[in-house]
């Protein structure tokens, strides 16, 4: 192709031309219109591996296409797997490759009509230590990419681009009072037509602003959302108290009162207590358990059977 070495792009698509290895392309972010750019020097019959990440922020965002999985079934002869710590950009063909900082995006590639990023790429081979070790980290984690993955990932960004009162700068605690909906609606969002009511609504948003990536297993799920209530001070000093404690409102309502001011007003003190203790009781059952006594309150109890 004429193009070729004279953008980012352009030496992708150099390293791919007739081909007849296995072709790797490994970027965080690929967007559909640049995959497809790279796509159109690849010869049919090379087989394609594509590793990438969908995190629903960054799909909001628009740095990332889960659509290529359309692109790629079209195609054919492919796989395409999720890796959520990628950060690497490589591409792959035979025993040669790229890597560098640019990502299948076009100002990545240096192509399209809008800003060009600076970006670098570097002709290694693959036995480079560098790229084996690299290689080795992501044949770890990958997981294969599914249109069940494609659907949930897209309706948490789409819920985090609906929501108004989403402050994707806070820090993250959540508002919904259906923690035990969680996974179900991480697993099984609504489609897009069918009615969601307001509840759903904010529990969609709680997870979207987890930012988990999509396809993981129960545990995997419970894990990381109790990684994220662990960040939240007033639980962090909940979970390290070392004696039987209940904890009201009354104890902890400046700690919620700050919540408050980060949520926007669209939330009381109150509202995010109340999601605070099932949350916690349901992801910590281990750990602590919700009492009603004259007012909602956690108790932190050493030793709780399941």
């Amino acid at each position: 192709m004429s193009d070729n070495g004279d953008t980012q792009g352009g030496r992708i698509r150099a390293l791919f031309e007739n081909i007849e290895a296995d072709v790797s392309i490994i970027a965080p972010f690929i967007k559909v219109d640049a995959l497809q750019l790279l796509l159109q020097a690849l010869p049919v019959g090379a087989y394609l591996t594509c590793i990438t990440r969908w995190l629903p922020r960054e799909v909001a965002a628009g740095v990332s296409d889960p659509e290529i999985l359309d692109v790629l079934e079209e195609r054919g002869n492919f796989s395409l797997f999720l890796v959520e710590r990628l950060h690497a950009k490589i591409y792959i063909a035979g025993n040669r490759c790229l890597a560098g900082s640019p990502n299948v995006t076009l100002a990545g590639m240096g192509e399209g009509g809008g800003a060009k990023n600076i970006e670098i790429l570097v002709e290694t081979k693959i036995d480079d230590p560098s790229i084996v070790a690299t290689l080795r980290e992501i044949e770890q984690e990958k997981r294969p990419a599914t249109k069940a993955m494609v659907q949930t990932v897209l309706r948490l960004a789409n819920s985090l681009s609906a929501s108004k009162a989403v402050n994707l700068d806070a820090p993250w605690f959540p508002s919904s009072r259906q923690a035990k909906q969680a996974y179900r609606f991480y697993t099984q969002p609504s489609d897009e037509d069918e009615y969601v009511g307001s509840a759903d609504r904010i529990l969609l948003a709680d997870l979207a602003r987890a930012n988990l990536q999509p396809g993981l297993k129960e545990e995997e799920f419970r894990a990381a959302i109790r990684s994220l209530l662990e960040t939240i001070p007033i639980a962090e000093i909940i979970l390290n108290t070392t004696e039987d404690k209940i904890f009201t409102h009354a104890d902890t309502h400046h700690h919620f009162e700050e919540l408050e001011e980060l949520a926007g007003g669209h939330f009381s003190a109150n509202d995010l207590w109340l999601a605070f203790v099932e949350w916690m009781a349901y992801f910590f059952p281990d750990k602590v358990m919700a009492q009603e006594i004259t007012q909602i309150a956690l108790r932190r109890a050493q030793i709780l059977k399941l």
